[in-house]
């Protein structure tokens, strides 16, 4: 990351058996957590990301200064146990489709299931 000049980072992560999002920021010093579930990020992920951040040139926290902001969201609450990969996917399309970067909390304040059919979607796009 640190000669990188990209304006955002999205990437799975896997924990255990479940995959979660994490959407970096590195400009605006935001991280941005996704969990099916709603577990919070672990302190080994955050530690690994809150380095990365403070070794960048253009991130505007000094050295010095505490780890990057974490916006934890509160996203769909998946209801089957295998299904969080279909949602972290949901996730990823509706961020890069809607060019989001920002009202996190806004935008993302849906703890409904996503519907059977969106499962059944992504499950035949991504098959």
């Amino acid at each position: 990351m640190q000669n990188s000049k990209r304006d955002f980072y999205l990437g799975a992560y896997l924990n255990g058996e479940h995959w979660q999002m994490v959407f970096i920021l590195p400009k605006k010093n935001l991280v941005v957590w996704f969990c099916s579930l709603h577990n919070r990020p672990d302190n080994y992920l955050k530690g690994i990301i809150n380095s990365a951040l403070k070794g960048l040139d253009d991130t505007p926290q000094p050295k010095s200064k505490a780890g990057a902001r974490w916006i934890v969201v509160k996203c769909n609450r998946q209801k089957g146990c295998t299904d969080c990969g279909y949602y972290v996917m949901h996730w990823m399309s509706t961020i890069i489709l809607g060019s989001f970067r920002n009202n996190w909390e806004t935008y993302f304040n849906d703890v409904r299931p996503l519907k059977a059919k969106r499962l059944k979607t992504l499950r035949i796009q991504w098959a």
